[in-house]
């Protein structure tokens, strides 16, 4: 199915461009959250009056991610977790947890595809990248501590 993107997505395109996806992405995601529209005939002449709103919009997404950039980048989270006397933890550090603490400690909200987080098996400090939009990420330290 051929779509009109309404912002910039990574791995698809960016704004204002016609892209070929699966229908079923296009059906059930991309539209109904107003990402895309179909790139039908009517859709294709307004796309030209319609660059100015959908750069807006990108350029307040991108004004959003910038700021979020600097209130997160270089920052740092702690993760309490159960381990062994070798620093082996049990179970693994996940994406969900990671979310959590930052709403708990910054106040910010993303979805878990934001956070690409590495297999975290012990304690330590690690870096952790969080994509905001497009190719604007933060990098994020996460210090592992072991639960008393």
């Amino acid at each position: 199915m051929q779509i009109i993107l309404l912002e910039t997505l990574s791995k698809l395109g960016k704004a204002g461009e016609v892209v070929s996806v699966k229908d079923g992405f296009a059906k059930n995601f991309l539209i109904p959250q107003k990402k895309a529209v179909i790139a039908n005939k009517k859709n294709v002449s307004e796309l030209e009056s319609k660059m100015s709103q959908i750069n807006e919009n990108n350029n307040a997404k991108i004004k959003e991610a910038n700021d979020l950039k600097s209130k997160l980048d270089q920052q740092e989270i702690s993760i309490y977790m159960e381990s062994n006397d070798d620093g082996n933890l049990y179970g693994n550090v996940g994406v969900k947890q990671v979310l959590v603490e930052l709403k708990n400690k910054y106040d910010v909200s993303l979805s878990p595809e934001n956070i690409i987080l590495g297999n975290v098996k012990s304690l330590g400090s690690y870096s952790i990248t969080v994509r905001l939009y497009d190719d604007i990420s933060a990098e994020l330290k996460v210090e592992i501590i072991k639960k008393s």
